[in-house]
Order: structure tokens, then C-alpha cells, then sequence
């Protein structure tokens, strides 16, 4: 059960003068929709993504990110780098996201992960291969 809000993503590989490979603010309202694919993975029961500022934020445009909108449910969501990154021999990657919980759930966790190019985004699920994940992980007992 992941429950998360991702707020901003930036991914840059650089040397002196960085290329950013992918950044999304999410500034163009409901146009997201049609960069990002929710995952149908069979076998899960996935819920929705809207876009939120979240219930504290300093600048309600620019803290808008996605939103979960379902509780107890599974999510997967991706999109493509706007440039590939052909290569990163020799250079620094930097991946960065923000994410908010604003629940207060007991298991849970919002990550990010690269993928390969040749993932299928409508077949998205947990055991799907990638190259980089990293994020917050909620366990209490």
C-alpha cells in the first residue's frame, strides 16, 4: 500500500554545466495526464493519481505534485526521461524528488525508480526491472 505525494522530480547528469534530462512541476494543470501512464498491472487493485499542493505547503502552483486519491490501494505511475540518458561513465547522476505523507499510515512508502526503455508503463508493478529506486519506506508496529 503506498500512499505518497511526489511534489517535484528532477533528474540531471553533469560535469560543469548539468543537462537535465527530466524535470516535471506539474505547472500545466491537468495536462500531465497525457505524459504520465497509470499502471493496469493484472492481479492489483491500483488507485488514482490527482494533482494536490497537499494540505500544508508554502506556494499552493508551486507545490502542486501528484496526489493519491484512494486509501489502501496499490499505485504505479510513469513517464519518459525527455532526453534518454545515453550514458553516465564518467559523470555525476543526480536524481532527486520530494515526497509529502500526509497520512497516517502504518505500511507504506513513495519511490522513485529508472527504468529501462523497454518497460511497458501500462504493465508497471512491483517486481518490474530497474536500474536506480530509492525513497522513504513507513513501517510501524
Amino acid at each position: 500500500m503506498l500512499n505518497f505525494l511526489v511534489l517535484s522530480s528532477l533528474i540531471t547528469l553533469g560535469v560543469c554545466d548539468p543537462a537535465v534530462y527530466f524535470r516535471e512541476d506539474f505547472a500545466d494543470g491537468d495536462a500531465w495526464s497525457s505524459r504520465w501512464v497509470q499502471s493496469e498491472h493484472s492481479g492489483k487493485e491500483f488507485g488514482k493519481f490527482g494533482l494536490s499542493a497537499g494540505e500544508l505547503f508554502h506556494d499552493e502552483a508551486k507545490d502542486t505534485g501528484l496526489k493519491t486519491l484512494d486509501n489502501a490501494r496499490f499505485y504505479g505511475i510513469s513517464t519518459e526521461l525527455t532526453t534518454p540518458i545515453e550514458s553516465t561513465e564518467g559523470k555525476t547522476l543526480v536524481v532527486q524528488f520530494s515526497v509529502k505523507h500526509e497520512q497516517k499510515i502504518d505500511c507504506g512508502g513513495g519511490y522513485i525508480k529508472l527504468f529501462p526503455s523497454s518497460l511497458n508503463p501500462a504493465d508497471l508493478h512491483g517486481d518490474a526491472p530497474y536500474n536506480i529506486m530509492f525513497g522513504p519506506d513507513i513501517l510501524r508496529t
